[in-house]
């Protein structure tokens, strides 16, 4: 087992037409702590609801080892 809770490949999320994430990677281990920070229309909101599949998104995502992408 890895210790990588949260991977991230190639992440692709928005609203309609509107692409608002492309390509995010990331890589989160077990006890890491990660913050997510920007200005306004920056994109923190689409991807923490693109990570939680509150929105349609592309790209490898895994929690613990699983495939968690839709």
């Amino acid at each position: 087992m890895s210790d990588v809770l949260l991977e991230i490949k190639d992440l692709h999320a928005g609203y309609g037409k509107a692409e608002v994430l492309r390509g995010i990677t990331l890589s989160v281990r077990a006890g890491q702590v990660v913050t997510v920070i920007g200005p306004n229309g920056a994109g923190k909101s689409t991807l923490l609801n693109a990570l939680m599949g509150l929105l349609p998104q592309k790209g490898g995502l895994r929690f613990d080892g699983a495939d968690v992408a839709r």
